[in-house]
């Protein structure tokens, strides 16, 4: 137990370091590179754990967790990388060439980053809001990178020069659509939130001034003592977000529930999209 402690502190170093470059420029290279060593540490740590396959009652989807102390989240088989030398392959590509890489290799990539510190954090006890940060940098990051621009946390209510505390807002200038980006490991972390910053910001700025995207990692839920794999899905629920309290313009899952792909066909339409599958905002 201390070695295994000893082992993972530099993680816990590298979190809090994490937040502190996040808050200078999430976009900027020293977030990239940190991101990804934290997902390689990961990935050693994880090299001591039990590996257990799950019981997936999902359709065409096969799961599998990581055993310490604690057992991970449910991981998707087809989306995590398992080769060590295709990941570095990936990594490399993440860190340098983001925008040739197609769309399923960026969503593979992102789901592993991902899944690897979920997992590790998972196992080790760390508590979840640990998770939901690192992953709210890491969506941030790609996007910032992607589109060139810095995002803000926080905008200025023109009447009364206040500002008010947001998700990740991209701002290209005053003529330009701009872009509100919540980010969440789950619809059951307070999604509803999503619609109500973006209620806010269309009653301050105007209709369509922000477009509102919301980045989720799964729906995916284990039994603790069963260990069957379902997915938590609320389809009613989001449509009735979109069509009474704001419209987001997408959402955008790295393993999206089969119940939602089809939202973006019925009324109330909501667009659900697999990460890699990101368009011009």
């Amino acid at each position: 137990m201390i070695a295994w402690l000893r082992m993972s502190l530099p993680l816990t170093q590298e979190y809090s370091r994490l937040k502190e470059l996040a808050a200078a420029g999430v976009g900027d290279a020293g977030v990239t590179t940190l991101v990804i060593e934290m997902a390689v540490r990961a990935r050693q740590l994880l090299g001591s754990c039990e590996r257990v396959r799950l019981t997936s009652a999902v359709r065409d989807k096969n799961y599998f967790g990581f055993q310490r102390d604690a057992h991970s989240r449910p991981i998707n088989e087809a989306l995590y990388i398992q080769d060590s030398d295709q990941l570095e392959e990936m990594l490399s590509g993440f860190r340098s060439n983001l925008p040739d890489m197609t769309r399923e290799n960026l969503t593979k990539t992102t789901y592993t980053i991902a899944s690897s510190v979920f997992a590790i954090h998972d196992v080790s006890g760390v508590g979840r809001k640990a998770s939901a940060t690192f992953f709210e940098i890491l969506i941030g990051n790609i996007v910032s990178r992607a589109i060139g621009i810095s995002p803000r946390k926080k905008v200025r209510i023109p009447e009364s020069e206040a500002e008010l505390p947001t998700d990740y807002i991209f701002d290209p200038g005053e003529r330009s659509r701009k872009l509100h980006l919540p980010i969440k490991t789950s619809t059951r972390e307070k999604a509803v939130q999503a619609w109500v910053h973006q209620l806010v910001l269309d009653r301050i700025f105007g209709h369509n001034v922000y477009r509102g995207v919301l980045v989720i990692s799964s729906e995916t839920k284990r039994n603790a003592s069963t260990g069957l794999v379902t997915e938590i899905c609320i389809p009613r629920q989001l449509q009735m977000f979109q069509a009474h309290v704001a419209e987001l313009t997408r959402i955008y899952y790295l393993d999206p529930p089969e119940a939602y792909l089809g939202l973006g066909t019925t009324f109330p339409r909501v667009e659900v999209k697999t990460f890699g599958e990101r368009q011009r905002i």
